[in-house]
């Protein structure tokens, strides 16, 4: 992406010191950077720090002499507009459409070729509130991409969901947005397949989704074309990208196939936890008696979709990733596993997760892996798109 023009604007939070360092490494990468600011994020940072990273004079009021017209004029100027942090107010005023002050203003006349982001700070019950969580809709649906916060420690001392991203993620969202035509590709897995064993009953697995939908929204927030086959239960990732649905085994098993065959993808994520076994006779039309006091059931064996990914996709070049969930394994153990995935299915990265490390439906604990062994690891699943996007962009670079 050319050295783009970035309209910086920020609101009144704790968080603007996070800003200020995230507008500091832009400059460095050889950015332009306007700052733009409400009269209460100046309260929490001075205009001297953020005029001295940038060199330019910060604008904070929509009446500032020689400034009448900035509301229009900075929007044609900017390449990219961000506003960081965004305040639980300023949010819920954008959804309203108010524009009693600069950063409003500015949002009611952007320019919606261009890409909008924002990175919300606030306390957790105000990014939980209703008003917040219908604003954050509504932005999202008009176009606005939103880095979700992280969860953690917050400055007024309460531990949950809330802290802006940290200052690389956000340079890291935008320095890699492209236009629609140049972006990468990634298809994504999710959720777990369901197989029938009457007209009323089905065995599946304890996917939920959640991590795959986490590691679209990093894909999403930095510009990539993301298309999302998952089951029909399953979490899904905010802001813009395909929705493919699926069932069954055999279901998840033709979509792929369909997609990968005729779509050049860049990057296949293969998330969804498949059934390993199918049930040999099925009759959807009955309900299996209730008064049986035994019941067998026969399976069978179900083919390995991931080992024939490669050769099934109209990309060769495609970059695969592949998952391996392990249950109490040692580690001599789950490297083997891993190995024997790596081999099997010639993929680039496999990345290994046990369910001693899930909490509730939140899997934790990742480790990545390529054919000379671990690379790195992330806590959780927003940490690991953060890594598997650098490592997707090293590999296409």
């Amino acid at each position: 992406m050319k050295k783009s023009n970035i309209l910086f604007a920020l609101s009144g939070s704790i968080a603007a010191y996070k800003s200020a360092d995230a507008i500091s490494k832009l400059v460095q990468k050889g950015y332009v950077v306007q700052v733009v600011t409400t009269k209460s994020a100046l309260k929490f940072i001075g205009s001297a720090t953020l005029e001295g990273l940038t060199g330019r004079e910060i604008i904070s009021d929509t009446f500032m002499s020689g400034k009448m017209m900035s509301h229009i004029d900075l929007v044609k100027w900017a390449d990219i507009m961000i506003l960081a942090p965004a305040s639980a107010s300023t949010i819920n005023s954008m959804h309203h459409g108010i524009g009693d002050n600069l950063v409003l203003s500015l949002f009611l006349a952007h320019d919606w070729d261009k890409p909008y982001f924002i990175a919300p700070a606030m306390n957790t019950k105000m990014w939980t509130h209703p008003a917040t969580t219908l604003s954050l809709k509504k932005l999202k649906n008009w176009g606005v991409k939103i880095l979700e916060p992280e969860e953690g420690a917050l400055a007024c001392g309460d531990y949950g969901a809330g802290r802006m991203v940290s200052s690389d993620l956000l340079v890291n969202a935008l320095e890699n947005y492209k236009d629609n035509k140049n972006k990468l590709s990634v298809l994504i897995t999710a959720g777990g397949t369901k197989e029938p064993i009457d007209g009323a009953r089905f065995i599946s697995n304890i996917s939920t989704g959640k991590t795959a939908a986490k590691l679209a929204e990093v894909f999403i927030n930095n510009g990539w074309d993301v298309t999302f086959l998952s089951s029909k239960d399953s979490e899904v990732p905010n802001g813009k990208f395909e929705k493919k649905s699926f069932s069954t085994f055999n279901d998840l098993d033709r979509k792929i196939k369909s997609l990968i065959g005729n779509r050049k993808f860049d990057v296949f994520i293969h998330s969804a936890a498949v059934s390993d076994y199918t049930p040999v006779e099925i009759n959807e039309q009955i309900k299996i008696d209730s008064m049986n006091k035994n019941l067998t059931l026969t399976f069978k064996k179900t083919p390995k979709i991931v080992n024939n990914l490669i050769s099934e996709s109209e990309n060769k070049a495609m970059i695969l990733i592949a998952f391996k969930f392990t249950v109490n394994l040692d580690e001599k153990q789950k490297k083997g596993k891993v190995d024997k995935l790596l081999k099997e299915s010639n993929a680039d990265i496999v990345i290994q997760n046990d369910i001693s490390d899930r909490k509730r439906d939140i899997q934790t604990g990742f480790n990545l892996y390529n054919g000379k062994g671990k690379v790195s690891e992330a806590s959780d699943a927003l940490g690991l798109g953060i890594l598997l996007q650098k490592e997707m962009r090293k590999i296409l670079s």
